[in-house]
C-alpha cells in the first residue's frame, strides 16, 4: 500500500477553508465535565486552535492548546492571543507534573507517533482525579465515512493509523488511569453539498494524503459523477468519546 509522509505545516495554509470548529463535539464534552474559573485545560493537538477557542469561549477556565506543528499554531495565534499556544510534541509536553484539571484532543490519536508515551505524558502532567477526553473513531465508524466509499484506500490506511476503542481503553489503564469508559455520539445526517467536494478537491482530510494520486483522482471521479446525477448523499458522523480519570 502506498503511503505518504504529512506536512502539517504546508496543510496549514488551507487547513481553515475545508475544516471548521464542531460545537457540537465542544458541546458533548462540556456535558461531562465540570470545571470552575480556577480549572487548567490542555487541548493536545490543538492544530488551528478552532476547537479550542470554541471551548475556551464556552469556559471560565484557563485554556491551552499544545501541537507540533508552527504553522497549526500560527493560524491559531492569528485567530486569538488570548489563548497560550506551545509548540511540543504530544510525548514530551512541557509541563510540570499535576498541572491541568482537564486534557482533551480531539480527532489527534491517529497522528500521533508514540501513544502509549503521550498517555504517560497527559497522566503525568494531570491533577489526581484530573480528566482526559479522547475523540476519535473506531474501525466500524471509519468504514462509514463518506470518505470510504469513494476512496475506499482511505479507510485501509486509517484502520492502521487509528487504535480500535479497546486497544486505547488498553493502553489508558497501562498508563495507570483508574477509569476509563468509552461512549458513543451520533450526529444529525446531513446532505452533503458541494462544501465536501470542494474540501476533497483540497485534500482537508488527513487520510486523502495517505493514498497514491491515483487512487485519489478515480475517488474524486465518481464523486463528481455522483454530483451530476444530483445523488443525495447522506451522512451521519459518529464518533466515540473515550474518558480516562487520572
Amino acid at each position: 500500500m502506498f503511503r505518504k509522509t504529512i506536512d502539517y505545516d504546508k496543510v496549514s495554509k488551507v487547513y481553515d477553508q475545508v475544516r471548521e470548529g464542531n460545537p457540537e463535539m465542544v458541546i458533548q464534552i462540556l456535558e461531562e465535565v465540570s470545571l470552575t474559573d480556577a480549572s487548567l485545560v490542555l487541548d493536545v493537538g490543538c492544530g488551528t486552535g478552532n476547537n479550542t477557542i470554541l471551548l475556551s469561549s464556552s469556559l471560565r477556565a484557563s485554556v491551552c492548546g499544545l501541537d507540533i506543528s508552527f504553522g497549526m499554531l500560527q493560524k491559531a495565534y492569528e485567530k486569538t492571543n488570548q489563548i497560550p499556544l506551545v509548540q511540543a510534541s504530544a510525548d514530551n509536553i512541557p509541563f510540570a507534573a499535576d498541572s491541568f484539571d482537564f486534557i482533551y484532543m480531539t480527532e489527534v490519536l491517529h497522528h500521533l507517533p508514540d501513544i502509549p508515551m503521550t498517555f504517560q505524558e497527559i497522566y503525568r502532567i494531570l491533577k489526581p482525579s484530573g480528566l482526559l477526553c479522547i475523540v476519535t473513531q473506531d474501525h466500524k465508524q471509519i468504514d462509514n465515512r463518506m470518505t470510504s466509499r469513494f476512496f475506499p484506500g482511505t479507510a485501509t490506511v486509517d484502520k492502521e493509523r487509528y487504535p480500535d476503542i479497546g486497544v486505547v481503553v488498553e493502553e489508558l489503564k497501562k498508563a495507570g488511569f483508574s477509569t476509563v469508559k468509552s461512549k458513543i455520539y451520533t450526529y444529525r445526517p446531513i446532505r452533503l453539498g458541494l462544501e465536501y467536494l470542494e474540501t476533497i478537491k483540497k485534500r482537508g482530510f488527513s487520510m486523502l494524503h495517505k493514498i497514491s494520486q491515483e487512487d485519489y483522482e478515480k475517488g474524486l471521479e465518481n464523486l463528481r459523477a455522483a454530483f451530476q446525477k444530483d445523488e443525495e448523499l447522506l451522512y451521519s458522523a459518529e464518533y466515540s468519546f473515550v474518558w480516562a480519570t487520572k
